[in-house]
């Protein structure tokens, strides 16, 4: 029984505590779907590219799109991966 009760202590201590997050429906078929959720829920997108295909950014807004760095998206991205 101890031995159980220590190897679950060990698991739990070594293992992340990332936390699910629903995919967002638009970012099912893109390579990052959790940085594409994460984008789209803090004020990101999705923009089609020139050749065809889609890709997810960040929020724009500011000067010539420069912004400071968008820290919900940030905290969105560590929290799901368990960082």
């Amino acid at each position: 029984m101890r031995k159980a009760v220590w190897i679950c202590g060990v698991f739990a201590l070594t293992t992340s505590a990332a936390v699910a997050i629903p995919i967002a429906p638009e970012c099912r078929k893109m390579k990052d779907p959790i940085g594409c959720t994460c984008a789209v829920q803090n004020g990101g997108g999705i923009t089609v590219r020139k050749g065809g295909g889609e890709r997810w950014f960040s929020k724009r807004d500011g000067y010539r799109g420069r912004t400071a760095t968008n820290e919900a998206f940030v905290q969105c991205n560590k929290q799901a991966r368990g960082q």
